[in-house]
């Protein structure tokens, strides 16, 4: 196996990782805002759940945005995308 086929599976394992972690971290963090301000405030779990759906819909519109974006840059330049003359 050539050292370059190597390096870009472990670039691969390495943003998936950075991507899994990022699925789980940026909600719970959220959430964990929402459960102080609730402590403070008093409102019950209410902050904690809003806030943690918020992370959950910022995770994913993230992860749509950027998906697009590398199927545009693996796509550029290929026969099925250049225009019709």
């Amino acid at each position: 196996m050539e050292l370059r086929e190597r390096q870009a599976t472990w670039n691969g394992f390495g943003n998936a990782l950075s991507q899994a972690v990022e699925l789980v971290v940026a909600p719970l963090l959220f959430a964990l805002f929402g459960w102080f301000l609730d402590g403070h405030l008093g409102t019950g779990p209410v902050l904690a759940i809003a806030f943690g759906l918020l992370g959950v819909a910022g995770v994913a519109a993230r992860s749509y945005y950027w998906y697009r974006a590398a199927i545009e840059r693996e796509e550029e330049g290929k026969p099925w995308t250049r225009s019709q003359r």
